[in-house]
């Protein structure tokens, strides 16, 4: 398989990926919905999680396992992985809903560029150094820009046209601060 044909692979991947956290976050509203505890949400979630990954594991005999010296030089910090993924599970559980699912995944987007930038500039956590450019700032700033667009968008609709079918649902109005002025 020629490269430009597995990058191309790589990005649909990627890109299926970030489609599926969208999908994620209806599951989560749905199941906070339904159970009406975050932290029963977030259990929940990570038990069906293991019992799928557990699954696939099963089944990948051909993929070799860890040697007790590669657990032994492993970083300390690498297996806690999971638990920033819970961290942002329970963001999104907590919070989405008020929000809605566009603004929640912009600003995701935001903090995962700020500390990806930092993270490959400095070659953190195991990653190649990649340096933090000019170009890399203002595609930052233009996606940044962007995201705002799609937040402040929603919550200009959500102000003008509030769902009748959960009139007990709260939303949060970005489109202005505590003081009235517009964003």
């Amino acid at each position: 398989m020629t490269t430009t044909i597995m990058l191309a692979l790589v990005f649909l991947f990627i890109l299926i990926g970030g489609a599926l956290r969208s999908v994620e976050a209806g599951c989560q509203n749905t199941l906070m919905d339904s159970l009406k505890n975050m932290w029963l949400c977030g259990v929940i979630s990570y038990a069906v999680a293991l019992t799928g990954f557990s699954i696939f594991l099963a089944l990948s005999s051909k993929t070799p396992w860890p040697s007790l010296d590669d657990v032994r030089h492993m970083p300390w910090w690498a297996p806690f992985g999971g638990l920033m993924g819970g961290a942002a599970v329970l963001g999104m559980i907590a919070v989405a809903r008020y929000v809605g699912v566009a603004t929640f995944s912009a600003l995701v987007i935001i903090g995962e560029m700020i500390v990806a930038l930092i993270m490959d500039n400095f070659g953190l956590m195991g990653f190649p150094e990649r340096s933090a450019t000019f170009p890399r700032f203002v595609a930052c700033a233009l996606i940044t820009f962007s995201i705002y667009l799609v937040a402040r968008g929603s919550s200009e609709e959500s102000a003008t046209t509030r769902d009748a079918a959960e009139p007990d649902r709260e939303r949060i109005d970005l489109s202005s601060t505590s003081e009235g002025h517009s964003l």
